[in-house]
C-alpha cells in the first residue's frame, strides 16, 4: 500500500505543540489501514527523490512518500531509515536514523527486481543499474517502463537509452545509435571523413578495373561533387598572389574561360568573369582580406598591424609550425622542422614529388594541358585545378584510358584531398560570417548524396561500406543539430597548416542561463593535434573580464606556450579586456556525454566540475 503523508519532518526534538500526545495512530489508504506508533522505525530503499519530496520502498512492498527538507541528501538505492517521533491526524513527524546505511549496490537491484516480481535477467539488471547511475526512480512502474524502452532498441546500450530518457531527448534508431557513439567517443567526424574517403577511392578503383565503360560517367559524378562550392580563402589568396606577381591570365577554378585577374571581376569562386552566373547575382567580387604570410619570413609577419593580427600570428605559432615553434619544438624534441612551402589544396602538400613525377607522367598520353602538367609536376597546382581539367576531358577519354584514370592512387588521393578541403574549416574561414554553417550545410548535401550514390548510379547498392559510411555521418549531422536544441556544441574538423585536427566546441553556460545573464559565458574548446597532443582551453568571460585555462596533455607543451602566452595576453588585453591566463597539466579527458551532455547540474557550473575535467 502506499501512504502519502502531507509531510515528514526532519524532527529530533519531538512533538510540537497542537500535536496529539497519541502513542498511536491509524491512517486510511484506501480500502486498507495502517497502524503506526511513535518511536516506530520505517526502514526500506529510497526509491525516488523529487526536490523535497522522498520515497521509502520498505520491506513488505509498501512504498512511503513524503517531505523531507534534506531530500536531496539522500541517492536512489539508499538503504535508509525513519524513525517516527510524533503523529496527528495529518502529519507524520519524523527524524531520519543516524547511521543509515547503503545496499551494496547489486543487493539493490536484486531487492528493486524482487519487489517489482520481475526476473533478474542480465538485462533487467543492467536496466536497474543504469536507473541507479542516472539517479531515477527504481519503483515498478518505472522499472516496468525502462525495460520496455530498452526492448525497442535491443543492440543498444541500456544505459545510452536511459541517459537519453532522462534528458528528454529524442529517440530513434538513428539518434540512439548517434547517442552510443559520442559516449564511447567514436563520434569524431575527421576520422569518419578518412573512412569515407577511402570507400570513394575504392569504389573509383572498382569502377576503373571492372566496368571501364562506366568509369567517365562515374568519374564526372563524383568530380562535380568534389567541385561543389567556392575556393578556400587560402586558395583564393594563392590565386590573387600569383596573378599579382606575374600580371597572367588566371583559370576559371570550375575549367572555364579564362579571365584577366582584375580585382573587380575577382569573386568568392576565385575568377568568374562578367556576365557569368557568379556575376549576375550580384556578389560583387573582392580581392582577398589577408594576405598569406610565409612561415619563414618573421620581417613580414612584425609588419603585421594590431592586436588582432598579433593573436593570428600567436596561434600560427603553437598550431601552423611557424620558425618560432619549429624551434621552440625542436628543441623539446618533439618534432623535427615540418614546414612545408604549399597550402593543403595543392597538389605539392597532398602528393610526394615522386607521385607528382609519376602521375605527371601517366598523363601525358592524356588530353591534359602541358601546363597543368607542369603544375602538377612542381607541385604548384591545387587539387581543384587539376580535378576540374580532367573532369572538362573525360568526355574525350576512351573506356580504357577513363578507367585507368580511375585506378590511379595518385588520381584517388587528390580526389580525397579534396573532399576533406571541404569539410574542414581553417582559422582564416572561421573569420568569415557562417563559415560553419556554410561548411555543414555542404557536409549533410554531400554526405546525403553519397548515401545514395550506388543506387542512383548503378540502380543498386553495390558499393554498401560507402553507403554506411556516409549514412552515418549524415546522421551524426542530424544529432548534432538535435542536440543543439537544448545543448551548445559543435565539432571543429580543423585545417591547420600542416596538418588536419579535430576539435569540440562546447559551450558550458546553458542557453537559459545565456538569455539570463548574457555578459556571463564559459566555453571549452578541445583540440587534438599532431605536434602539441591534446589541448584544452576553458574560457571564461563576465561582461569584460577573460579568463583561459589551458590544460596540456606534455610537459613540453607547457613548456612551449609558456614561453609565447604573453603574446596572447597582450593582444586581447589591448581591446580593452581584463584577461588572465593559467596553465596546467590535464588530469582527465573530456566526456562528451558524462560530463557534458549528460551533466545532472547545470554544466556552466565551475564549481560541480571544479574543472577536474581538466579540460
Amino acid at each position: 500500500m502506499a501512504i502519502i503523508s502531507n509531510s515528514i519532518q526532519n524532527n529530533s526534538q519531538g512533538t510540537s505543540s497542537g500535536i496529539s500526545s497519541s502513542r498511536s495512530q491509524a491512517y486510511r489508504s484506501g480500502s486498507s489501514t495502517l497502524h503506526l506508533q511513535e518511536g516506530q522505525t520505517l526502514k526500506g530503499v529510497v526509491s525516488d527523490v523529487h526536490g523535497s519530496e522522498i520515497t521509502l520502498s520498505m520491506e513488505d512492498g509498501s512504498s512511503f512518500t513524503g517531505k523531507l527538507p534534506d531530500a536531496s541528501q539522500y541517492s536512489i538505492g539508499q538503504k535508509a531509515a525513519f524513525q517516527i517521533t510524533s503523529l496527528d491526524q495529518n502529519t507524520i513527524y519524523m527524524k531520519a536514523v543516524s547511521g543509515a546505511y547503503l545496499l551494496d549496490i547489486e543487493d539493490t537491484i536484486e531487492q528493486a527486481l524482487e519487489e517489482a516480481a520481475l526476473p533478474k535477467s542480465d538485462r533487467n539488471i543492467e536496466v536497474v543499474r543504469s536507473l541507479l547511475q542516472n539517479q531515477q526512480s527504481i519503483s515498478r512502474e518505472n522499472i516496468m517502463a525502462s525495460i520496455q524502452l530498452c526492448a525497442r532498441f535491443p543492440k543498444v546500450d541500456v544505459n545510452a537509452i536511459i541517459t537519453m530518457k532522462r534528458l528528454n531527448l529524442p529517440m530513434t534508431q538513428e539518434s540512439v545509435k548517434q547517442f552510443e557513439n559520442y559516449q564511447n567517443q567514436n563520434h569524431q567526424l575527421l576520422n569518419k571523413m578518412d573512412s569515407l574517403t577511402n570507400d570513394i577511392g575504392n569504389m573509383l578503383n572498382s569502377i576503373g578495373s571492372q566496368v571501364p565503360r562506366l568509369a567517365a560517367e562515374i568519374g564526372s559524378r563524383i568530380l562535380a561533387m568534389v567541385l561543389e562550392g567556392n575556393p578556400t580563402p587560402e586558395e583564393q589568396a594563392l590565386l590573387e598572389k600569383t596573378a599579382s606577381a606575374d600580371n597572367v591570365l588566371l583559370e576559371n577554378p570550375e575549367g572555364e574561360d579564362a579571365v584577366p585577374a582584375d580585382p573587380k571581376q575577382t569573386a568568392e569562386t576565385g575568377t568568374a568573369k562578367a556576365g557569368s552566373p557568379e556575376g549576375a547575382d550580384g556578389n560583387a567580387a573582392r580581392p582577398a582580406e589577408t594576405e598569406i604570410i610565409s612561415p619563414g619570413d618573421p620581417a613580414k609577419a612584425e609588419q603585421a598591424q594590431g592586436p588582432f593580427a598579433r593573436m593570428k600570428q600567436l596561434f600560427t605559432t603553437l598550431t601552423d609550425g611557424n620558425a618560432a615553434a619549429r624551434t621552440a619544438l625542436t628543441e623539446s624534441g618533439l618534432s623535427e622542422d615540418f614546414r612545408t612551402p604549399f597550402i593543403h589544396e595543392q597538389t605539392g602538400f597532398i602528393l610526394s614529388p615522386e607521385e607528382r613525377q609519376s602521375f605527371s607522367a601517366f598523363l601525358s598520353d592524356y588530353p591534359l594541358s602541358d601546363e597543368g602538367k607542369q603544375a602538377l609536376a612542381d607541385g604548384t597546382a591545387t587539387a581543384r585545378q587539376l580535378l576540374s581539367e580532367i573532369k572538362n576531358m573525360l568526355p574525350e577519354l576512351t573506356e580504357e584510358q577513363a578507367g585507368k584514370l580511375l585506378t590511379s592512387r595518385s588520381f584517388q588521393n587528390l580526389v580525397k584531398a579534396q573532399f576533406i578541403s571541404g569539410w574542414t574549416v581553417s582559422p582564416e574561414q572561421l573569420k568569415k560570417e557562417q563559415a560553419l554553417d556554410i561548411i555543414y550545410d555542404k557536409m549533410s548535401r554531400q554526405f546525403e548524396s553519397l548515401s545514395h550514390f550506388s543506387e542512383q548510379v548503378l540502380g543498386k547498392d553495390v558499393f554498401s561500406q560507402l553507403t554506411q559510411h556516409a549514412s552515418d555521418m549524415s546522421n551524426n549531422l542530424d544529432f548534432m543539430k538535435m542536440m543543439n536544441q537544448t545543448f551548445q556544441y559543435i565539432q571543429l574538423p580543423l585545417k591547420l597548416q600542416n596538418q588536419t585536427a579535430h576539435g569540440d566546441l562546447y559551450v558550458m553556460t546553458r542557453k537559459e542561463a545565456l538569455r539570463r545573464n548574457p555578459g556571463k559565458l564559459s566555453v571549452l574548446l578541445h583540440l587534438d593535434m599532431d605536434h602539441l597532443g591534446t589541448l584544452d582551453i576553458q574560457i571564461l568571460k563576465e561582461n569584460t573580464a577573460v579568463s583561459a585555462n589551458f590544460f596540456v596533455s606534455t610537459k613540453e607543451t607547457k613548456d612551449l606556450l609558456e614561453r609565447n602566452i604573453e603574446l596572447l595576453n597582450d593582444a586581447i588585453n589591448e581591446q580593452g579586456y581584463a584577461f588572465t591566463s593559467q596553465l596546467s597539466m590535464k588530469e582527465k579527458d573530456m566526456d562528451v556525454v558524462k560530463d557534458f551532455i549528460g551533466a545532472d547540474a547545470p554544466v556552466g557550473d565551475l564549481k560541480r566540475y571544479n574543472f577536474d575535467l581538466r579540460a
